[in-house]
């Protein structure tokens, strides 16, 4: 017989464990196997690893050489395992999720959403599978099941998502019940039709005689089973979420059954999976309804203000940059639903911030004003995309010393995505390469404008093209009358243009992208006065990136009619798949980009190479993260927003936004 990994492991295991049972439970094996296991390993090598004595197992001589010999082999095996299980995992870009026809054919419909957020960049693909599967009886490799079971298996983990009380659903149009509530000892079964999910699921009810059961139709597909009650009036049991969609559909009368247990929606996770993680965040995310997190609109008072008026704090947000919408009037929004509401955060009076400050978001038509009006103390807080965020660090630093700090990021795309090249609808370009001495136009200080330097530098041609700053509604005009060659833009422009024949997309490739960030910087002086406007703007900030989260509709209407850009626009700019991402922590990976681009763009619109990681101040968002008692190192190091999404919604933060229910 072969000797393999498995028998090194099993060795090793029972090495450490001293017993044969307490190795068996440590890898999920029985006792039995254990046994065979190392009586085949002893067989094959020809020796005795093992000395067995009452209450204690211990390695012969020989198996402690053995041991010796193969640990090593064991632990490269197992890390070349796990770097092949790393590679497959990161090229796959689909999650297979295993569910029964009721919850395929109902639930999912509606919660398909939540699923891409809490795993981002994933395609979801919903697979029906008989009720009572699981990842070892199902010829579909699963990676996620959802079930009505709620049976612990050795081989996953298992969680409730939602639980639903069990109706009586009658399709006569002519019955109509007074009563709100059946005994299922009431129901007759012999004009009723049930899933067959439905009916194991009553089975293991003890609160009735399930012989009754025998007289119903049992059917395994949710359709069949609608179209035959619903042509014949018959009677079926389902639970509370399928009576929405039926509602509207049919015509019928329903009653809560008052003596069965609710239905419950368990998810199961194999052992060691590599979505356990993000599996926990979407568990905890359903332990509050969506509704919980809507918000009253306020009435918005544009307000004089004055630089001696320490509540007060003005910031600026470019009008072109979508990224920056959700830091400045999200930002606002949030902050005045606390105020209306009168919400008292004791985290915030204990340490000593007590007042309620007024965030007075202004728009501009580019970084370089925002720029030049910090200089002048007229703005406290910038919202500037990478360039005109590097343009900000060269003007401020003097000395070794900076009058302006980075103290967050609004909105960030890890591939660049974000970003395209359109030229007139009967145009010949096809590349970027073919731009040289063409007359482009494109937004400046944003991150296309740093898109279009960095890609004609790439591609060789930065300094024979004429660039033109404007914008994407102005550039719709261009485009037509052949004033420009081409116009960059952001991805949610494109199909505007494109749709109504203003233009034609120019295909790049994945040289000329990299990742693009939108920062938030404050003059340092300010920081010095007034410590508790940057806590309370920063706490707002990682509210409102929660509360869009939640509700990206909703929110997305609200933010596109103070900042002019389309709804849909909105929703597509931060698309939980290919859009940007909100995450205010300031990550490593950020520095290494800013320094880069510093380098590159070194000389160019008035950048010059300067300290980033002097610049660069994570201090007081560190803060706003502890006293909400989030992990501020979990989100650094990952990458998508949704990823952490289950830190924002654990039982102290869930208590602290309790004031946002009316």
């Amino acid at each position: 017989m072969d000797i393999t990994p498995n028998h090194i492991k099993i060795l090793k295991e029972v090495s450490e464990c001293g017993s044969f049972s307490k190795a068996a439970t440590k890898l999920g094996y029985s006792q039995a196997l254990i046994s065979k296991k190392i009586k085949q390993l002893e067989v094959s090598l020809g020796t005795q690893l093992l000395t067995r004595t009452p209450g204690s197992v211990k390695l012969t001589n020989n198996g402690r050489i053995v041991l010796s010999r193969l640990s090593n082999l064991l632990a490269n095996i197992e890390k070349i395992k796990e770097e092949f299980e790393l590679s497959n995992f990161l090229d796959r870009t689909k999650i297979v999720v295993g569910t029964t026809s009721l919850i395929l054919e109902t639930w999912s419909k509606h919660y398909t959403h939540r699923f891409s957020l809490c795993f981002p960049g994933r395609e979801i693909q919903w697979e029906k599978v008989p009720s009572g599967s699981f990842f070892s009886n199902t010829n579909i490799e699963l990676d996620l099941l959802l079930d009505s079971l709620s049976a612990y298996e050795e081989e996953h983990h298992c969680n409730r998502l939602q639980t639903h009380t069990m109706n009586f659903v009658d399709f006569d149009p002519n019955i109509r019940y007074d009563q709100s509530t059946i005994s299922i000892n009431e129901i007759n079964f012999e004009n009723v039709v049930i899933l067959d999910e439905i009916y194991n699921y009553l089975t293991r009810e003890q609160s009735f005689n399930k012989k009754v059961l025998d007289h119903a139709l049992v059917l395994n597909n949710y359709r069949e089973v609608i179209d035959l009650i619903s042509n014949e009036y018959k009677s079926t049991i389902l639970p509370s979420f399928c009576q929405a969609e039926l509602r509207n559909k049919f015509e019928l009368s329903s009653m809560a059954i008052s003596n069965t247990t609710d239905y419950g929606i368990y998810i199961h996770v194999p052992r060691l999976s590599e979505f356990l993680i993000l599996a926990e965040g979407l568990v905890r995310s359903f332990n509050l309804e969506e509704n919980f997190y809507e918000f009253p609109k306020p009435k918005i008072v544009q307000k004089n203000y004055h630089t001696l008026d320490k509540n007060i704090v003005r910031i600026g947000i470019q009008q072109d940059s979508l990224g920056q919408v959700l830091a400045g009037y999200g930002v606002k929004y949030v902050s005045d639903v606390l105020l209306s509401s009168h919400c008292n955060n004791s985290d915030f009076i204990n340490i000593g911030v007590e007042e309620n400050f007024d965030f007075q978001v202004s728009m501009f038509a580019s970084g370089e004003l925002m720029n030049r009006q910090m200089q002048r103390d007229e703005i406290d807080i910038c919202v500037l995309d990478d360039i005109s965020l590097l343009n900000n660090g060269s003007s401020f630093f003097n000395d070794l010393s900076f009058g302006s700090k980075l103290i967050g990021i609004a909105s960030y795309n890890v591939s660049g995505n974000d970003i395209n090249v359109v030229v007139p609808k009967h145009s010949s370009i096809s590349s970027i390469s073919e731009l040289r001495r063409k007359r482009i136009s494109v937004p400046f200080g944003t991150c296309a404008h740093r898109f279009l330097l960095t890609s004609l530098a790439t591609c060789g041609v930065n300094s024979e093209c004429i660039l033109v700053d404007e914008d994407s509604r102005t550039a719709s005009i261009s485009l037509i009358n052949g004033s420009i060659d081409a116009h960059v833009c952001y991805a949610t422009f494109t199909p505007l243009l494109v749709g109504h024949n203003f233009a034609k997309e120019v295909e790049q490739t994945s040289a000329t992208r990299i990742p693009s960030i939108r920062g938030i910087v404050c003059r340092s002086q300010f920081i010095k006065d007034y410590p508790k406007s940057i806590i309370a703007y920063l706490h707002s900030l990682v509210l409102a990136n929660r509360w869009f989260l939640a509700n990206p509709l909703e929110a997305a209407n609200i933010l596109s009619t103070w900042a002019f850009f389309e709804r849909s626009s909105v929703i597509e700019f931060y698309h939980p798949v290919n859009g940007s991402k909100i995450d205010p922590t300031l990550k490593p990976q950020w520095s290494y980009l800013l320094k880069t681009l510093n380098r590159r763009l070194e000389g160019m619109y008035g950048i010059s190479k300067f300290d980033v990681d002097f610049w660069i101040d994570d201090y007081f968002i560190r803060l706003v993260y502890n006293l909400l008692k989030l992990d501020y190192h979990f989100q650094q190091i990952s990458l998508s927003s949704e990823l952490t999404q289950s830190y924002f919604i654990d039982e102290r933060f869930s208590r602290y936004l309790e004031s946002f229910r009316n």
